[in-house]
């Protein structure tokens, strides 16, 4: 007798009524069965609804949508069926999810260590030094460093990667049969973006644990799924190998890939002469002493980057790389604004830059741009799309009423989202759309320098290539200089016409990107390009 699916969907169609009164359909007729153990990916465009799927084997929707038709069973209960009550007792113990955004896994408010402690107490019956030891060996597996310290911390106090990383040890607390992944290595440097999925690999063997993999990184879905779903009709390696359907091979092609070195090519033609941010033996750290430990004398906190410097001319990419938590955010946010430098400083255009918003003129806070990894951080949940991108617009240009309104639709078209989308709210967007916006309103500003802080992970290669494409134009059409973070290599080297590598707060290299990818000499660099995941024939 064949087993029972984990998961089992059947002929799932979801949608919502458009303002028109409109039914309009995200997902349509699906079919899905997960057995226990096995790993199905999900790939699709930006907005295609492979998060919609994924979110619907838990049986939640997102605000404004509803179930049209069909069942969505869990270990053989209609999950649409079950009481809220019941929901909970499945969701982060049985079933558990990895969301996209890391910052929806987390309470801003309470400590790390405190979060797992009560998704271990909730899910697991153990005592309260157990549960101590259980926190700290799941950081440890997902690869944070002094599990002691990050325990302590609250999420704001972790990059991005390292949040990840805490969402990722919160699903596992519970020891779920089947595992719903969002994007869960988004954030992450490619070194441990390779041991996370051989970790969760290596638990799916080993607990015969299904997953639900999300992603639009065709190398890791081949590194991680036995079966891709959708645009891949067959396992997934084969699917990649030797894909049957036109969009696949489209994804295929659009994927980046670390090119060879054309050492004759010259980046510096279109570069202006004079320098247009600096920095000088900068140095950060994410948290002081307050006035009673000072008055104590408390040794003051290490510091989280250390003796950065470099010089970017006008129409000049910095690359910025390394692992998670390693600096590369810390410094786009000192340059922002953000965080005030312990020591050393930042000039713009040869005049010092003051180092918080609250002091920068009007003039200064519209030529530096940034866009954050999570879009969430600076989109107004309340705010619509033509809202968020008219106050830029009207702060800076004086712009409102038709005129912003026709402007906010030119810039919505630079980055593939429809003229429709300004009167939607940012919940009412999938995570790469609401990235575009963010991009949108970074630009919108019209901006001599900007910081890009993982922009392009949460976006599907397609979609990916169009926004390079637009940062590229822009740099062509008005010398845009940007600081580029990012842990995809490959991207980077596109993008790219200097490079830093971080590791530890501390540069370990630095020079063209020629030099860097032509001739890596730090071994942390070569480990590094050694690392990088491509779907490649097998």
């Amino acid at each position: 007798m064949q087993e029972q699916p984990i998961i089992d969907i059947r002929d799932l169609s979801i949608g919502f009524t458009a303002a028109v009164g409109v039914t309009k359909e995200v997902l349509c007729n699906v079919d899905l069965q997960l057995a226990r153990g096995e790993t199905l990916g999900l790939v699709g465009e930006s907005g295609s609804g492979k998060s919609t799927l994924a979110l619907a084997a838990m049986g939640f929707l997102k605000p404004g949508l509803r179930k049209l038709q069909g069942d969505v069973s869990f270990a053989g209960r209609d999950v649409f069926a079950m009481s809220s009550r019941e929901l909970e007792t499945i969701r982060g113990g049985n079933l558990g999810l990895i969301p996209q955004n890391s910052g929806q896994a987390l309470t801003p408010t309470m400590r790390v260590g405190k979060q797992l402690r009560e998704a271990l107490e909730l899910h697991c019956n153990l005592q309260a030094s157990e549960c101590v030891t259980k926190a700290e060996d799941l950081l440890d597996q997902v690869q944070l460093p002094d599990v002691k310290a990050i325990m302590r911390r609250f999420p704001h106090e972790l990059s991005g990667g390292q949040q990840q990383r805490v969402a990722i040890a919160m699903a596992l607390a519970g020891e779920p049969e089947a595992l719903v992944l969002d994007e869960p290595t988004t954030g992450l440097d490619v070194t441990t973006q390779i041991h996370i999925l051989d970790l969760l690999r290596d638990l799916s063997e080993a607990r015969n644990m299904a997953m639900v993999l999300v992603s639009h990184d065709l190398g890791v879905i081949a590194r991680c799924c036995c079966r891709g779903e959708g645009v891949l009709d067959d396992t997934a390696k084969h699917g990649l190998c030797a894909p049957k359907i036109d969009y696949a091979k489209e994804l295929l092609a659009a994927t980046p890939k670390i090119q060879p070195v054309d050492e004759s090519a010259d980046r510096s033609a279109s570069l202006g002469a004079d320098e247009i941010l600096t920095s000088d033996d900068l140095a950060l750290c994410y948290s002081n002493n307050s006035i009673l430990e000072r008055l104590l004398g408390r040794e003051r906190p290490p510091l989280t980057v250390e003796g950065v410097s470099f010089a970017l001319k006008k129409g000049e990419t910095l690359g910025l790389v390394g692992e998670s938590g390693s600096g590369k955010s810390t410094i786009l946010r000192a340059i922002a604004g953000i965080l005030s430098p312990r020591n050393g400083g930042i000039d713009l255009a040869g005049v010092p830059l003051p180092p918080l918003l609250d002091k920068r003129s009007g003039q200064e806070l519209r030529r530096i741009q940034m866009i954050f990894q999570n879009p969430d951080e600076a989109l107004n949940p309340r705010q619509s799309v033509a809202q968020i991108l008219g106050q830029p617009l009207h702060l800076y240009f004086g712009l409102k009423g038709a005129d912003a309104r026709q402007r906010s639709v030119e810039m919505l078209d630079r980055v593939r989202l429809p003229a429709e989308y300004l009167d939607r709210l940012p919940g009412q967007l999938s995570g790469g759309e609401k990235q575009r916006l963010a991009v949108a309103r970074a630009f919108i500003a019209e901006p001599e320098i900007v910081l890009c802080d993982e922009v392009t992970s949460a976006l599907d290669v397609s979609v990916q290539a169009i926004v390079m494409e637009l940062l590229q134009d822009l740099k062509r059409e008005r010398q845009t200089t940007y600081i580029f973070v990012s842990h995809d290599l490959a991207v980077v080297q596109q993008l790219a016409d200097q490079i830093i590598v971080l590791k530890q707060g501390r540069i370990c290299e630095a020079g063209s990107v020629d030099q860097v990818y032509g001739s890596p000499s730090h071994p942390y660099t070569k480990k590094l390009f050694e690392a990088v995941l491509e779907p490649e024939p097998m």
